[in-house]
Formats: C-alpha cells, structure tokens, sequence
C-alpha cells in the first residue's frame, strides 16, 4: 500500500483518554502515552482513567518532548519561556531571553540527545497573534547545548515556526512554518550550525493548509496535521502530499486564506474552521505508538481527549 492509497473516514477515529485540557502535543514511550495539559504540564494518559499531571506553572504548555534521563523539556506557550520537567515533577525554566531579549512565543522544544534542544519560536511577539498581520515573518529556531550554555539562533525569518524535529538518520532538523503552508528541513553540519533552507515536499500543502505537527514513519514518510482542514496528511519519499483524512470547513478555511493573503487573519478565523461535524477539530500533532507501533495518536487544541487512528500494516 502506498500512501496515496490510504483513507479514512470519521469512523476509523477512535477516542483515547479523557479529562485532557488543551493536549496539543503527543509523546509515546515506554513508560505510555503523554499529552501537554493546560493545567501546568505534561500527563501521562490512559484509555480509561483520569489523566496524572506532572510538573506544574507552565503557562499552555505546548510542544515537549522526554529526554534519556526521564525529564521532559517542554514550551510554555504563553509564557514565552523553555522549562524543564524532572522526572519526580520538578519544573524549573531553562531559559527565557537571548543577551536579555526575550524569547517571544516558544512553540516546541525537541531533545536532541543528553542535552541538545532544539526549540522553535514561532514569533518574537507575544502572544503570537499578530503574526498572522504581519508580512516580515520573524519566526526562528534556537540551539541550546546545555543547560547552562549561551543559546544560539542557528535559523531566522520563518513564517510561524512550529514543531522541529530531527529526521530519523539525524542528518537533517525538520520544521513547520504554518503560515507558509509548508514543511523545511535544514542539514545539521558537525559544529551544530543549520545549512541553507530547503522544501520538503509541496511549497504549499492546499489551500488554507496550516500545518502544525510533523512525525516521521519507519517507510521514510512525513505525517503531518493540518490544524485549518482538521486534517491529516502525508508527505511520502517522492514528496508528494496526500490527504489521508480531511473535515475543512470550506468556507471557514476560503475566508481564512484570503485573510491570511492580505496579512489580516485572526483567531476567530481559525477557530471558524472547528465548525464541522466530524470528530478531529484542530489537530496539532501526532505519535505511533500501539504494541505494534501502528496506532496514530493524534493531539489537539479542540478537543478534551487524544484521536486515534489505525495504520494498515501494508504501508510499512
């Protein structure tokens, strides 16, 4: 099977969890499924229990991500800042300013061995939404090599930077502009430093496509969530984009994308593209995970419980 062949319908999402609060973004481990929650941290999540919250004071905890040592380092959305949980649930902030700037909105942070992060910012305003009436993108991406170190911007003038991740051969740093409608990678060369920009896949990913979450496949293909189509799509090893499931709102996402053209969007124009009947509304990210690795977890700002979703066992 290949992913062009893939299609899902509202019936193939299936409910997981209960009780979250704004779980934008999965992590899948051995120790079980995790989601950001808005009550301060990140908690472990169960098909049938009320969700364990660990760490506290994080203001919209948002993209994380664990390291080997059990911590998790997390983005606090709304207070522009990187944190730290440690595994008994200890929060600390790792860092809130470059040479006494602050940071902006901080999106993602991506544990990159011991102790790299990469860390994406979506903007240096705060809060983030008058990125979407501005046309000078100013969005970038930190490297952080320790905890103490001096941080380094190592990537700049990006269009709303949203999840990072390194690809599975730890050659390249992928990441999101969602306002550009677009997945880049950048090559890591040995000293840490990011080479030239380039596309990954499609320039645009359709009309009013905002992507948001991207993860990797063990076929080399690129899952990705787009939060204005309530959708999933995959970008496969040719770089074709394919929708695997899609509930757009039509007229929210026309309205949205002529806003956005004329650098005039809003929130109520993103929030206008929850208005659907089906059960996915504003997908953010997404993880494998499953006694098989076969089982999509998808996170969301929309909703209060994670959606999942079975992949066939052709595709890879």
């Amino acid at each position: 099977m290949s992913p062009s062949e893939l299609k899902l319908t509202a019936a193939d999402l299936v409910p997981y969890g209960r009780g979250l609060q704004r779980p934008e973004c999965v992590w899948i481990d051995r120790e079980g499924v995790w989601a950001s929650d808005a009550r301060g941290g990140v908690c472990r999540v169960s098909a049938d229990r009320d969700p364990q919250l660990l760490g506290t004071g994080i203001a919209d905890p948002n993209g994380f991500s664990r390291r080997a040592d059990g911590s998790f380092v997390v983005a606090g959305l709304s207070d522009g800042r990187l944190h730290e949980i440690a595994p008994g649930g200890r929060t600390r902030v790792l860092l809130e300013s470059i040479d006494g700037v602050p940071l902006g909105t901080v999106n993602y942070a991506c544990a990159d061995g011991p102790r790299r992060i990469w860390a994406s910012v979506m903007t240096r305003s705060l809060p983030w939404m008058p990125a979407m009436q501005s046309r000078k993108p100013d969005g970038y991406i930190i490297r952080l090599d320790a905890d103490n170190a001096r941080p380094e911007i190592v990537a700049d003038g990006l269009d709303l930077t949203n999840e990072v991740k390194v690809s599975p051969d730890g050659r390249h740093l992928h990441a999101v502009e969602t306002l550009g409608g677009r997945i880049v990678r950048f090559p890591i060369r040995p000293d840490g430093s990011l080479g030239a920009k380039e596309t990954v896949g499609p320039d645009s990913l359709g009309r009013g496509a905002l992507p948001d979450g991207i993860t990797f496949d063990p076929a080399g293909n690129i899952w990705v969530t787009i939060i204005s189509h309530n959708a999933v799509q995959v970008i496969d090893r040719d770089g074709a984009a394919h929708d695997v499931y899609s509930d757009a709102n039509a007229d929210a996402v026309e309205a949205m994308a002529r806003a956005l053209e004329q650098r005039t969007g809003t929130l109520d124009n993103l929030l206008a593209c929850t208005e659907v009947a089906g059960p996915l509304r504003l997908p953010t990210s997404l993880a494998f995970g499953g006694p098989d690795g076969r089982t999509a977890f998808v996170g969301s700002v929309g909703l209060t419980h994670l959606i999942t979703f079975r992949v066939p066992a052709g595709l890879w």
